[in-house]
């Protein structure tokens, strides 16, 4: 029973290390948020529908939270409008499928 804890241990060792060690960059890819392309079967069947709920629960947010944000930041309320609310529904419904210039992403 030792002998095949010590097999395990080091098989998966082995394993983490040759997992997590860096691969070979591929020359294509281009990690940037100046460009960000998807393909559109991937927008239409994941993006869209969880950017759908994101706009669901941040109006359902904002409508619970717009009288406490109005009376404490009058200021800023138009912001928390706007993040909340304006930019899941550009996201969701204004862009073209496969693609997200144009839209104001707040990170």
């Amino acid at each position: 029973m030792l002998r095949f804890a010590r097999t395990l241990t080091a098989a998966l060792a082995m394993v983490a290390v040759l997992g997590l060690s860096p691969g070979a960059a591929q020359a294509g890819m281009n990690d940037s948020f100046d460009s960000c392309d998807y393909p559109k079967t991937f927008d239409l069947i994941v993006l869209r529908p969880l950017s759908l709920l994101a706009l669901t629960m941040g109006t359902a947010i904002y409508l619970a939270a717009a009288p406490f944000a109005y009376v404490t930041v009058k200021k800023d309320f138009r912001s928390v409008t706007e993040s909340l609310v304006y930019q899941p529904a550009r996201f969701t419904f204004k862009r073209r499928l496969g693609e997200c210039t144009g839209v104001t992403l707040a990170y």
